[in-house]
């Protein structure tokens, strides 16, 4: 995975060992200044759907995206192939197969 560029991204992502959650800040610009927001992503299958939502998006999105599955490989475990290929099956509407079973790599009957 590549590198993030060396600049001020207006997110960061973290992992809680206590809950065992990725944790994401985002820094939100509001007329009358900056909120940041907390976002705890609890499951692995939860942070495939959230990389899904971001993937195809504007290149922060791409970004935040491979932050996330990044924070699935480093704390969770997670396969990284089978993270994107898990996402890009949540953009087929005529997708049946289980979230779980595409991160672990179960064999499923469609």
């Amino acid at each position: 995975m590549p590198d993030p560029v060396d600049e001020e991204l207006p997110f960061r992502i973290a992992f809680d060992a206590d809950s065992g959650t990725v944790v994401l800040w985002v820094t939100v610009e509001q007329r009358r200044g900056k909120t940041i927001r907390r976002v705890e992503v609890p499951s692995l299958e939860a942070l495939t759907v959230a990389v899904a939502e971001h993937e195809r998006e504007s290149r922060m999105h791409r970004l935040l995206a491979e932050g996330l599955v990044q924070a699935a490989v480093d704390h969770l475990g997670a396969d990284p192939v089978r993270l994107y290929a898990a996402a890009a099956q949540l953009q087929d509407p005529a997708s049946t197969i289980p979230l779980g079973a595409m991160l672990s790599g179960a064999a499923v009957s469609a």
